[in-house]
């Protein structure tokens, strides 16, 4: 089968992009271009047809649709940046996606989609038992939440063959440059269940071709060897390149402890999918064998990093102040 995948070189898009070729499909990739996007294009199998585009341009998307049977839909802006340009997430997560449907709609042969959701869309939801079944009320508290909402809803609603995976975290092998301050902005005894991307990948890969998934709206996540607090999470990932422990008060403070998202029941995800293989351990020895002989050099430098890290903390003054 020939299959479009969008954001194809991020996180989530070269783990599934891999998982597609070992499935047997053939593969157009396609992205925003960059110096990144460049870098890592170069590493593919000539045989993967890589489109450069933008997913807000009919133009572009029109023609990498064409001859296509299948689409698995990544591309998309994530928190913390969906807030700091609000015009441009809506424009790349709705509109563009919307513009999608209406394109495979019109498609004589690109009827098949798969739709990456989140877990976001349930808001905060941990002053309930879990675990989070697919079927609870959907009450997204931020805008990707609400984005999402809005094209799960219009994808339900249109004539394809859809499937809707919404993912839980999905922590990255490669930790690239980013605000360290975004980690702490969820509680440290939240329940917290992640995914090892090459499981994510391959959960899109084998969702393209299984006819019982078509016009279900699935869960994705670990299964329970990737269930612990968020706390421990962090440590456990931050152990592992040298820095840590990192102090509870570094964390945000709520009432109910705040994550979007919970333990998740995957039973009918895996049933149809295979795709849980891959825990807490695989994720620490990954990011180990990514980091190579920089992380001997973080644990020299420990106590450094890990001050460095935790000062970024804006919780961290007013959390010690008030003695919580």
């Amino acid at each position: 089968m020939k299959v479009l995948l969008t954001g194809a070189l991020g996180n989530v898009g070269l783990s599934t992009l891999h998982a597609l070729r070992i499935e047997g499909h053939d593969v157009v990739a396609f992205e925003l271009e960059s110096r990144r996007a460049r870098k890592l294009a170069s590493g593919l199998d000539g045989a993967v047809r890589v489109v450069w585009g933008d997913v807000t341009d009919p133009e572009s998307v029109r023609g990498a649709l064409e001859g296509v049977n299948a689409e698995v839909h990544l591309a998309g802006i994530v928190p913390p940046y969906v807030e700091r340009a609000p015009d441009l997430a809506r424009r790349v997560n709705v509109d563009a996606t919307l513009g999608l449907i209406a394109q495979m709609v019109a498609s004589p042969t690109a009827k098949r989609l798969v739709f990456a959701s989140s877990q976001g869309v349930f808001g905060d939801v941990q002053n309930r038992e879990p675990p989070l079944r697919v079927d609870m009320p959907v009450s997204p508290t931020d805008e990707y939440g609400r984005h999402k909402v809005v094209c799960e809803e219009a994808i339900r609603a249109s004539e394809l063959q859809w499937s809707i995976l919404r993912l839980a975290a999905v922590t990255p092998i490669h930790l690239q440059a980013q605000d360290p301050s975004i980690m702490f902005a969820f509680s440290a005894n939240a329940r917290f269940e992640f995914l090892h991307p090459a499981d994510a990948g391959t959960a899109f890969a084998r969702a393209v071709r299984c006819q019982a998934a078509i016009g279900k709206t699935l869960n994705i996540a670990g299964g329970e060897k990737c269930r612990m607090t968020y706390s421990d999470f962090i440590n456990a990932l931050m152990n592992a390149i040298g820095i840590g422990p990192i102090p509870i008060a570094a964390f945000a403070r709520a009432e109910v402890p705040r994550f979007f998202g919970d333990w998740v029941d995957t039973e009918e995800s895996q049933r149809l999918l295979q795709y849980q293989t891959r825990g807490l351990a695989e994720q620490l020895q990954d990011m180990k064998d990514d980091f190579g002989a920089l992380a001997p050099l973080i644990r020299m430098l420990r106590p450094v990093a890990t001050w460095y890290v935790t000062r970024s903390s804006p919780y961290l003054k007013e959390n010690r102040r008030s003695g919580s």
